[in-house]
């Protein structure tokens, strides 16, 4: 199954954004801990050349230490640039069988959309996810998977 952002996007309004009038979690290990659960849940559904990843549960918790710092930033875009960071670092190196994930190619271009979407609170919630859903998405889709001979390089999908 290819990764859909849409899939994305509804686990983020259901696990990590919180609706208006809504509770905030109790620190920032809860919201890190959300969010990377929301990722790594929709990234195990990743596949490149027809072979899924199988090691985006396995590196749920390096994601969730990664995202700490950055949901700690303070500011939008720095919150946006340690959040893409901290993709490109779980994402880089997952295992698609004997395949193997390079860094996103588009960790730059998600580190801006990220800090965008982050800066914007008075987007509907909906609007928010998604747009954090679809930087994610491009930085995911821009990972090339190397496979052994005699499979090609393939992109993630």
């Amino acid at each position: 199954m290819p990764l859909l952002p849409s899939i994305l996007s509804r686990s983020l309004q259901a696990d990590w954004l919180v609706p208006e009038g809504g509770d905030h979690p109790g620190d920032v290990a809860a919201s890190a801990r959300a969010l990377a659960g929301a990722i790594a849940d929709w990234f195990a559904g990743a596949m490149a050349a027809g072979v899924p990843c199988t090691t985006a549960a396995a590196r749920k918790g390096q994601l969730q230490a990664m995202l700490i710092p950055a949901l700690q930033a303070g500011a939008a875009s720095a919150a946006g640039q340690g959040v893409a960071m901290a993709f490109m670092a779980y994402a880089a190196g997952q295992s698609f069988g004997p395949g193997v994930a390079s860094p996103p190619a588009a960790t730059g271009a998600a580190a801006a959309a990220l800090g965008a979407a982050f800066a914007d609170l008075q987007a509907p919630l909906a609007t928010r996810a998604d747009r954090i859903a679809g930087a994610i998405h491009l930085a995911a889709v821009s990972s090339i998977v190397t496979f052994p001979p005699p499979m090609a390089p393939a992109p993630v999908t």
